[in-house]
């Protein structure tokens, strides 16, 4: 039963942070949010000239998560809208229909259609050599596969600039160029995992380089950031699913002017990053943990301070800044990962506590390293559930409440540290 309730709970937190994994008729179950005036406004107009209401499609990731995207397409000053939508007169297939406003009202002038089913992520970018700004859009098949198109609207003409399968991808300047670069992590393969750098250049994306194997260590590709180095540039953390189930590794790549392409880093405070790196759960994925502009990659410490608790579901972590020399911990704390939350500790407990199960249902207690002086308590409860005793919330989980009571052993924590290091996997 305490893992039926944890995987139900971690669906709902999934489903309400906008992860990827969304199952499908989750969307029209979440997605009802009241339209601002402007995004009501195009919807009217969409409606106007399809003659049906259309199912807006919502991406699943990313920071733009509406199926309505306002920009200046064209360069012409004003701005004008995009909107994602499926239209039962045009079959399956998500459309992309751009509008302008012409005295005052939304006209839809281009629509083309998509690439596939249903949306994953939007973003939108300024290429080098083009006039206005460009539309991305990573299209995603129920069956998988995924596929990437970049869009250019000029002269009321939407077309398509550029298309490909991926299975991740980022934006930045990576070179150093000035220009926005894009990185994509290709579908798995026989031949392994292949990734592309393509720079933009007269409204185009140009490759820079040969496709790169990136290695046989990893099976497939979990996610792809972009991360700034203490010298100000740029650095790609890939992490990818090894041979075992559930088991993460990272490794790290930069531009090198000189050879003009993506190179892995090799950090001089570890021999094996690979090795270094892995981890035996698909939440601990890597992130900006302190919000420095750093991408952190988590490390699961080892077992030793562990008593009496539920096999693989707690874990120290150490969150690593493999880029530079100096501090490379940048957060140390307890994932949870049946329930799929990590709560950051104050540094100074590293290496000098345990964790033992807690006096109640899904509750756990952190301990002085002999194990007599209680430092903290943590339960999982209904939202029903009261704060008394002590307790303070630390944070939702989908329809369930983490809370915390601090002990009376030294050294203490304090509450508004431990509500601020409190976050999702």
């Amino acid at each position: 039963m305490r893992w039926f309730k944890g995987a139900a709970a971690l669906a709902a937190a999934c489903l309400l942070a906008g992860c990827g994994a969304a199952p499908a008729g989750v969307e029209d179950l979440l997605r009802a949010p009241q339209l601002d005036g402007q995004q009501n406004e195009v919807e009217k107009a969409l409606i106007a000239y399809l003659g049906e209401t259309p199912q807006m499609k919502y991406p699943t990731t990313g920071e733009n998560l509406s199926p309505f995207v306002f920009d200046d397409w064209d360069g012409d000053g004003a701005t004008d809208a995009a909107a994602l939508y499926v239209s039962t007169a045009k079959g399956q297939n998500v459309h992309l229909a751009v509008l302008e406003s012409v005295n005052g009202e939304w006209v839809v002038t281009q629509e083309r259609e998509g690439l596939s089913t249903s949306v994953e992520s939007i973003e939108t970018a300024s290429l080098r050599g083009a006039e206005g700004t460009q539309l991305l859009v990573g299209y995603a098949a129920a069956s998988g596969e995924k596929y990437l198109a970049v869009y250019s609207y000029q002269n009321e003409t939407l077309s398509e600039v550029f298309h490909q399968s991926y299975s991740q991808y980022e934006l930045r300047d990576i070179s150093g160029s000035g220009g926005n670069d894009l990185v994509i992590i290709g579908p798995e393969s026989e031949s392994g995992l292949q990734l592309q750098m393509l720079t933009a250049q007269d409204g185009q994306f140009i490759p820079v380089m040969p496709p790169l194997a990136v290695g046989n260590q990893f099976t497939s590709c979990e996610g792809l950031y972009t991360s700034k180095g203490d010298d100000g540039s740029y650095y790609l953390i890939l992490d990818g699913q090894t041979g075992n189930a559930n088991s993460l590794a990272s490794m790290i790549l930069y531009y090198d002017a000189r050879q003009q392409q993506l190179v892995t880093y090799h950090p001089i405070t570890v021999e094996d990053l690979f090795t270094a790196t892995q981890r035996y759960s698909s939440l601990l994925k890597s992130q900006d943990i302190d919000s420095d502009g750093a991408v952190e990659i988590p490390t699961q410490l080892d077992g030793e301070g562990m008593e009496n608790l539920a096999v693989n579901r707690l874990s120290f972590v150490a969150w690593m800044d493999y880029t530079t020399e100096y501090e490379q911990v940048k957060s140390f704390g307890v994932a949870d990962l049946e329930y799929g939350y990590y709560l950051e500790l104050p540094s100074e407990w590293q290496g000098q506590i345990m964790l033992t199960d807690g006096d109640e249902p899904d509750s756990w207690q952190v301990r002085t390293a002999d194990g007599e002086g209680l430092l903290l308590t943590v339960r999982v409860v209904s939202p029903n559930a009261s704060q008394g005793g002590g307790y303070f919330l630390l944070g939702n989980l989908g329809a369930q409440k983490v809370q915390a009571r601090l002990g009376g052993a030294e050294p203490h924590a304090q509450s508004g540290d431990l509500i601020r290091g409190f976050r999702l996997l």
